[in-house]
């Protein structure tokens, strides 16, 4: 899966020092966890997770744990772990002890996956419309770009001025845009559009087509250049449809 992967959903910046008040505000650091099941093992692999999902409930465990299914692309059958709003700093004092955690992994989990790894990404929140978005919507749309080497600061630019036209124009709104900050390859940007059916797939007749929201809001010549900054900063682009499994998924407040 690499840094082709991901679902959904929120970080900090590095660079920023988390002060006090700022820490009783949600974080914006996702955790994921990827895990491929063994073949012939996803009954296994779920009971698992069905247990370790009670095993949080007995700890009083106070923050969720968000699983998704990948249901499209290279990854279909992964599954997706993740902790989300964290703080780099609650890395040091866990609701659940690490050692624990693991060890309840690999009591009913750990003999039925193939493979794990993680990631951390950051939430871009002035990038981002967030709309009604949920962790818990039913689909996520997944665009991973892979920005070239030594691109990323005209990547960023463009993509500000191209959400300050989906604002002007109310172009579109529920979109969430993160980078990887760790575990993978740089220039990594993830795209993640919710969907609450497969019928909320269908393209909507009356939107626009981006390159004419652009010229919307800023007319022909910046259209153009936009479009020009992003094609020669992007390397490529791939996709998947991630599920969110409600019944796999530790949500203490439920």
């Amino acid at each position: 899966m690499h840094v082709k992967k991901l679902v959904s959903v929120l970080g900090i910046s590095l660079l920023t020092a988390v002060s006090g008040v700022a820490q009783e505000k949600p974080g914006t650091i996702s955790a994921l966890e990827f895990q491929t099941p063994k073949n012939g093992m996803v009954k296994q692999y779920e009971e698992g997770r069905k247990q370790k999902l009670e095993w949080h409930k007995q700890q009083k465990d106070t923050q969720p744990l968000y699983v998704w299914e990948v249901v499209s692309g290279e990854h279909t059958g992964t599954y997706i772990v993740g902790r989300l709003e964290q703080h780099w700093a609650d890395y040091d004092k866990p609701s659940v002890p690490d050692q624990a955690d693991l060890d309840q992994y690999n009591k009913v989990i750990g003999a039925s996956v193939q493979s794990r790894w993680t990631q951390y990404y950051e939430f871009l929140p002035k990038v981002s419309s967030s709309g009604d978005t949920k962790a818990t919507d039913k689909f996520s749309e997944i665009i991973v770009y892979h920005v070239r080497a030594g691109e990323e600061s005209e990547f960023n630019g463009a993509l500000a001025r191209a959400h300050e036209a989906i604002q002007k124009t109310k172009w579109a709104n529920g979109y969430l845009w993160l980078a990887l900050v760790n575990g993978g390859g740089g220039g990594t940007y993830v795209l993640i559009r919710p969907h609450k059916s497969w019928a909320d797939f269908e393209g909507k007749p009356d939107m626009k087509p981006f390159r004419q929201m652009l010229v919307d809001a800023f007319g022909n010549e910046e259209a153009d250049s936009l479009n020009k900054r992003f094609d020669a900063s992007v390397e490529s682009v791939t996709t998947e449809i991630d599920k969110f499994r409600a019944t796999l998924s530790y949500l203490p407040n439920k």
